[in-house]
């Protein structure tokens, strides 16, 4: 079976959590912003592709807080510009 149904199918029992983030490139704000709006596409492919419910899933913004990695290399700024996605009963 194909992965993305496995995601499918759990995810209609399962509340599904997405952070957003973003390098440190940019004001503080438009990160933030940066990084609802790269959690919100998630949602939305996550709803239109594999019909997980738009009410479980939530989204939030960590913008630059939380760097995966230093910001001071364009590799590390990259691996920042991100979209974690945890699931839960």
């Amino acid at each position: 079976a194909e992965p993305a149904a496995g995601l499918k199918t759990a995810t209609q029992a399962l509340s599904v959590a997405l952070q957003g983030h973003a390098d440190w490139v940019g004001s503080e704000t438009y990160n933030e912003q940066l990084g609802l709006a790269r959690a919100e596409n998630v949602r939305r492919y996550l709803a239109e592709t594999l019909q997980v419910p738009v009410d479980r899933m939530s989204v939030v913004s960590y913008g630059e807080a939380q760097p995966a990695a230093s910001n001071a290399t364009k590799e590390g700024r990259s691996k920042n510009r991100r979209v974690v996605v945890s699931m839960k009963p």
